[in-house]
């Protein structure tokens, strides 16, 4: 199964895109909206969904384990839609919550602000001037960079980052996705047996990891869940063995994890 990753500029042209390309390649779309309403259901609070919806960081993010708890929750989510097919991920955040999984080819679509600020005005009927859209557009940017940055250290703007850059005011819709189509069907983005294996293995730790999460009492913003040939390995640090313990004793009774070999490696706990 292929993942194709669309990371945009606001206005930039990418949903039209998106859409396209999903149609052209009969792959599924998913959106940053979409996945944000499925973390509801590992009980993300309605006021946490919303900040997360607007890109709302709130004071000292990167001390808030419930942001730590949100992103172990979008990977989960995102995760497991892969596993129903190839699909189309539409959001500023998918090649960083899909980190390492193979198959992706990630995108960005740019376009010159000058185009950013026509698509505005057209979009808002024309009842705003030039100067009020471009401070609106530098607005989104700053927050998307913020969050990008503090969330996700995701160089998000950094085009070299990215597989493929598609300039809209370049190039038409129609050429756009007549690239991408032809770079997914290179080799390197072609589903193997390997490679069906390591997002099932993956899938299944980001889905240990938000089980975890959910898991009340545990302080485990420092830790992460690697899966592979019948084992279960937890990486990185908690405050205490108590934690450890409870961590391992979770996730003995998933389902999933039966017959697994688990593994706290012996620096977990930290000083």
């Amino acid at each position: 199964m292929a993942i194709i990753t669309l990371s945009k500029e606001a206005f930039s042209g990418a949903r039209r895109l998106a859409e396209q390309v999903s149609e052209k390649l009969d792959y599924r779309l998913i959106t940053r909206e979409a996945v944000i309403e499925k973390i509801a259901s590992y009980g993300v609070s309605a006021h946490r969904l919303n900040q997360a919806r607007y890109r709302h960081l709130g004071m000292l993010p990167r001390m808030d384990l419930e942001w730590t708890h949100y992103l172990a929750f979008s990977r989960a989510a995102l995760s497991k839609e892969i596993q129903q097919g190839n699909l189309v991920y539409l959001g500023d955040d998918g090649r960083a919550l899909l980190n390492n999984f193979p198959n992706m080819l990630s995108v960005i679509v740019i376009t010159g602000m000058e185009s950013r600020i026509d698509a505005f005005m057209k979009r808002n009927d024309y009842a705003v001037g030039r100067k009020e859209a471009k401070r609106f557009i530098d607005k989104i940017d700053e927050k998307r960079s913020r969050w990008g940055r503090t969330l996700y250290k995701d160089g998000r703007n950094d085009s070299s980052e990215f597989d493929l850059v598609i300039d809209s005011g370049c190039m038409s819709i129609a050429d756009a996705c007549e690239t991408i189509r032809t770079t997914i069907e290179q080799p390197l983005f072609q589903t193997t047996p390997e490679s069906l294996k390591t997002i099932d293995c993956m899938t299944l730790a980001a889905e240990l990891r938000a089980r975890i999460a959910m898991e009340a009492g545990v302080v485990d913003d420092n830790i992460e869940v690697e899966v592979g040939d019948g084992v279960i390995r937890i990486s990185g640090s908690v405050r205490s063995l108590e934690d450890v313990d409870a961590i391992k004793e979770l996730l003995h009774e998933q389902p999933e994890a039966e017959g697994m070999d688990i593994r706290a490696l012996e620096d977990v706990v930290s000083g």
